[in-house]
């Protein structure tokens, strides 16, 4: 008998701004990509956009996926057993500065960064690999 794997979906959006990167700290003490988990029956790239208005107060479009990755929290209540993180490269179109700093995860701190501090942050590798990866396809659509 095949039982289905069933684990929770998490959308995150990859911003720039002047060449830096917008990420949250969460209650762990991690840095992490903006986002969240999807609504019932709401398409991802649907959700990335809402959870970036909410999370930043920022209007974006989403430009490309970048990566899916399966990751396991721990001492997650309800991400023991892994948490599908999808992350998007998403475009700003406006920004109102009105950033959630509690949320249902707990208390916020957003920064930008550029890929080079990236690299000495505390946040797992696969978010780092994304903000690279994410870096050079803006980059190439640049030129």
């Amino acid at each position: 008998m095949n039982i289905a794997y069933s684990v929770p979906i998490s959308v995150k959006g990859i911003v720039f701004e002047d060449d830096k990167v917008w990420l949250r700290k969460n209650e762990r003490g991690e840095w992490e990509l903006p986002g969240g988990k999807l609504d019932r029956g709401e398409q991802p790239e649907k959700a990335v956009v809402r959870e970036l208005k909410e999370e930043l107060g920022f209007e974006v479009e989403v430009a490309d996926i970048v990566q899916a990755n399966l990751y396991q929290i721990e001492k997650s209540q309800d991400e023991s057993k892994g948490v599908l993180v999808i992350s998007y490269l998403c475009r700003l179109i406006n920004r109102t500065d009105r950033f959630e700093i509690e949320s249902e995860a707990g208390k916020a701190k957003f920064e930008k960064f550029s890929v080079e501090e990236v690299e000495g942050l505390n946040m797992p590798l696969f978010y780092k690999e994304a903000i690279t990866k994410a870096f050079r396809l803006l980059s190439k659509s640049k030129n």
